[in-house]
């Protein structure tokens, strides 16, 4: 689906594009809310010291999209080893983990077609649907790993510009919204930096310079979200700013399908972390940077999480 086009693309994504409706996703508030509450309880029960990627921003996305999909909850333990494999080079061993996660959706769409449910995995499992096994199977991967991959580095990016910025306690007072603060955090500090992979279908003139037919491409999001042409003071991080037409999640036919769930659990994470967190602080010295070019965030986010207890 990634790297196709109309209408081939849409034939792709109209397949599950209902599903991640904002709408439809409201639903889903309590069950996501339960989830950062129980992440939080364990991360906090040793102290304030907490690892916020693997403690809790990546256990609670990757927990969320394994509901949505309908993977057996006995089975989550098991399914998060994956959960890393956007990070890894198919060249050093990835392929093998690629190769596994694919069998076992393959096992679970069998299973859908003899049981289906009310999850995405028994949608994609329909045989009425007009997709191959090769394109069922590659779906289920995408969605699971797209899921939480980008949602986990960008509430992690956002939670240390909150801190960096010595904004967190405003956040929790309600002097500033979550939504426009998590909107913001993405045009500033957005999980996804770059999208290559394009080439120009005909020569075209750009800023004064000429791109032939047939030219790979890379677009740099980041660099787009701090244009001054289009944003005021584009490298301060302002939680207030309006309009905001920052395009982390893409734009036109391939804006990212799950950028509703993104925000909705972006929302969530914040709610539960002010609601019970009086103050945060970020480990410097400990930070480790992300190094994969597909992913801006952090491999470790170590913070201290101040509670009233």
């Amino acid at each position: 689906m990634l790297d196709v086009d109309p209408p081939e693309h849409d034939r792709l994504r109209g397949v599950v594009d209902e599903y991640f409706h904002p709408g439809n996703l409201k639903k889903l508030r309590p069950s996501i809310r339960s989830i950062a509450d129980e992440q939080l309880d364990q991360a906090l029960e040793d102290g304030a010291d907490v690892e916020i990627i693997s403690e809790v921003t990546a256990p609670i996305t990757v927990l969320t999209i394994s509901r949505l999909l309908g993977i057996p909850y006995e089975q989550w333990d098991v399914i998060q080893q994956w959960s890393g494999a956007m990070d890894v080079d198919v060249s050093e061993g990835g392929g093998a983990l690629f190769s596994g996660t694919g069998e076992y959706f393959a096992g679970l769409l069998e299973k859908r077609r003899q049981e289906p449910g009310d999850d995405l995995l028994s949608v994609i499992a329909d045989p009425e649907i007009p997709l191959s096994e090769k394109e069922r199977v590659s779906f289920c991967i995408l969605l699971f790993l797209a899921g939480h991959f980008t949602t986990t580095h960008a509430i992690g990016n956002a939670l240390w510009a909150l801190e960096e910025e010595g904004l967190y306690g405003a956040l929790r007072d309600g002097e500033i919204e979550r939504t426009s603060t998590f909107e913001e955090a993405l045009r500033y500090r957005g999980p996804v930096p770059k999208v290559s992979g394009r080439r120009t279908t005909e020569e075209v003139e750009l800023s004064g310079t000429v791109i032939p037919a047939g030219e790979q491409v890379t677009a740099w999001i980041g660099a787009a979200n701090r244009d001054p042409r289009t944003f005021d003071n584009p490298d301060q991080f302002d939680p207030e700013r309006m309009p905001n037409p920052h395009i982390a999640f893409g734009s036109g036919p391939h804006r990212c399908l799950g950028a509703p769930l993104a925000k909705l659990e972006g929302d969530i994470i914040f709610e539960a972390i002010t609601d019970r967190v009086e103050a945060i602080d970020v480990e410097e010295s400990e930070l480790v940077p992300n190094m994969d070019p597909i992913g801006h965030g952090f491999t470790r986010l170590p913070m201290k999480l101040y509670t009233e207890e």
